[in-house]
């Protein structure tokens, strides 16, 4: 599955003036300033105060003087507040970074899956030395490890497993905790079955739910059992590995929460092929010269 690393976002400000403009901006200022505003206005109060009075009367030059000091003083300040407003607009300022959770699922590069298969006498130890304590039963074993009993072979259907290989990490910036963990196949058989998938840590199912710290890794065994079903022969299971597909693809869902009580799935699709689960059985039914079963399977040559 595809990981997208989020970045933060920067918010760019990009300002293009022309010069006119910027001027006519703080000559509005200029003229709005509340200083420049009072200072007007005792220049007309006192330019009018002449009329009324002449006693009153200033030379011009002052008039022009005092107005001239409020403009200056107000053009002090609408330079002061204009730069500082600007300074904030040209200044990029970051969001700030949402903590999220994310749980990242990847296979392991050149051991993604395996299968293998179980010896056939496996579980049969207490038949085997029964049969060879029994009187007028000839047993032996040939040099191949092969029992047989009267003279034919004596063979039981063996179980394979496959194992998948995957690797779990909070790639996220908060704990996480693992709820609940789903495998599923699109294989549709009658008879050959692929059962008691469950996940493992270190041999072991794994026991949930289970914590992640941000940043940890583990290493899990998705298992599965492939035997035939309930209503199955051993000639019907041979007869399936016909109908297997090339390929099976498996379906991990992982149900997770955070520290904040966010509930998410996250789900992870892995192919594997069906051809060493073949070779497996074909060989084993070689080494104990089941060719009934390999006639079934399609493989009697």
């Amino acid at each position: 599955m595809a990981i997208i690393k989020m970045k933060p976002f920067v918010k760019k400000t990009e300002l293009s003036m022309h010069p006119f403009t910027g001027f006519r901006n703080f000559l509005v200022a200029v003229l709005k300033n509340r200083i420049f505003l009072l200072f007007l206005v005792l220049t007309i109060l006192a330019f009018s105060l002449q009329w009324i009075n002449p006693r009153f009367a200033l030379p011009p030059i002052s008039y022009l003087g005092f107005t001239f000091a409020g403009f200056a003083w107000s053009a002090f300040r609408a330079y002061k507040d204009l730069s500082a407003a600007y300074h904030n607009l040209l200044t990029p300022k970051p969001v700030e970074k949402i903590a999220r959770s994310e749980l990242s699922i990847s296979s392991l590069s050149g051991n993604a899956y395996a299968y293998t298969i179980a010896d056939p006498y496996a579980g049969q130890n207490h038949y085997i030395t029964k049969m060879q304590k029994t009187r007028g039963v000839k047993c032996r074993f040939d040099e191949r490890g092969v029992f047989y009993i009267n003279d034919q072979v004596y063979y039981r259907m063996s179980k394979a497993s496959l194992t998948i290989n995957i690797r779990i990490e909070n790639s996220g910036d908060l704990p996480l905790e693992v709820l609940a963990i789903r495998l599923e196949n699109n294989l549709d058989l009658n008879y050959l079955k692929f059962l008691k998938d469950e996940v493992c840590l270190y041999g072991k199912k794994l026991g949930l739910p289970y914590p992640l710290q941000n940043g940890e890794f583990v290493l899990l065994q998705a298992k599965y059992e492939i035997a035939a079903s309930k209503d199955s022969t051993n000639e019907l299971f041979a007869a399936d590995f016909r109908a297997l597909p090339r390929a099976i693809m498996h379906e991990l869902s992982f149900d997770t929460s955070d520290a904040h009580g966010k509930r998410e799935t996250t789900i992870s699709k892995i192919e594997t092929t069906s051809k060493p689960l073949i070779d497996l059985y074909v060989k084993q039914w070689r080494e104990y010269d089941q060719k009934e079963y390999l006639f079934f399977a399609g493989h009697a040559q």
